[in-house]
């Protein structure tokens, strides 16, 4: 009885050893995969966003020692008309691409999904994009634009429609520059939305053949819902593109032109640190486009929780 008790009494301290000894090496060897991501984390976020912070209280040119300036570059924003025009311009980049693209690329992946003769050549075509830089592209775009030799003018001429100069009329600029944002980024919401339908059970389309669902229904019925946590994925990372290329783009293309028509947020506070020198300034647009990103993706998520019950 003494040695089953003993053995009993004893039997589950060398069980708690082993297990906090390898909950204690689980948790080392996951500091050590995790280490990497949190230098990155810290260099090209944390710490930026800290000095963005601390050099909108200050007034600094580059060249001469930053001096503390408190509230005043708020206060220049909250006056500042060219701020709030700027912040309307990027407001029109998210609202004029970030749906056409979440819905293209749907679609798109939708049929490059499917089993057809040639599907893998177009599904080349479209992942030409990614290779290709945004300057690249831009140069490109530029050219397609030319209303004197361009192919969409020369298209356009061929059934008798006279060609706007795209990137040089305050009505088309904006427009044009969005058509090449979509472009752009279609590639990578595809490769989402391809990851996400091959994970769609062939269940339900069995059943909805038998209930006589057509391609149509079925496809708006039951692969939609079926996508939609990758859905609200595609549209956070889609609003953090129009906000933020918009910038690149602009800049290659029509250089905020024309009369400030395409200049958005970031190049407007690119502007004022590279050629005005007020880098305290740009640092206080950046944290308001930062603001923007985030109450954008905050709203968008309330409203998918909402619908989603």
């Amino acid at each position: 009885m003494r040695a089953t008790a003993r053995i009993t009494s004893g039997g589950p301290r060398p069980i708690m050893k082993i297990r906090s000894r390898y909950s204690k090496r689980d948790a080392g060897a996951a500091w050590v995969f995790m280490t990497p991501a949190l230098i990155l984390f810290a260099l090209f976020i944390l710490i930026p966003t800290v000095a963005g912070i601390v050099l909108s209280f200050f007034d600094w040119n580059f060249f001469s020692e930053p001096s503390f300036v408190g509230l005043v570059n708020y206060e220049r924003l909250f006056a500042d008309p060219e701020a709030w025009q700027s912040l309307g311009v990027t407001l029109l980049f998210v609202a004029l691409g970030v749906v056409p693209t979440v819905l293209l690329g749907f679609m798109l992946a939708v049929l490059l999904n499917a089993n057809m003769p040639g599907i893998g050549v177009a599904r080349l075509l479209y992942f030409v994009p990614v290779v290709l830089s945004v300057a690249v592209s831009a140069v490109l775009w530029v050219f397609l634009y030319d209303p004197r030799q361009g192919p969409v003018a020369t298209a356009l001429r061929t059934i008798g429609i006279d060609a706007p100069n795209f990137l040089q009329d305050r009505a088309t600029a904006l427009p044009s520059l969005v058509v090449m944002m979509i472009w752009l980024a279609l590639p990578i919401v595809i490769i989402l939305y391809m990851s996400a339908l091959q994970r769609v059970p062939d269940d339900i389309y069995a059943a909805a053949a038998l209930d006589g669902a057509g391609p149509w229904r079925t496809l708006w019925s039951m692969t939609w819902p079926n996508v939609l946590p990758t859905t609200l994925i595609v549209a956070v990372l889609q609003v953090i593109n129009f906000v933020s290329s918009s910038l690149d783009v602009a800049l290659i293309m029509t250089d905020g032109g024309p009369l400030d028509a395409t200049r958005s947020l970031g190049l407007y506070a690119y502007q004022e640190a590279f050629k005005h020198q007020n880098v305290g300034y740009a640092s206080t647009l950046s944290l308001l486009q930062m603001v923007v990103i985030v109450a954008i993706v905050v709203l968008g998520r309330l409203v998918t929780n909402r619908s989603s019950k």
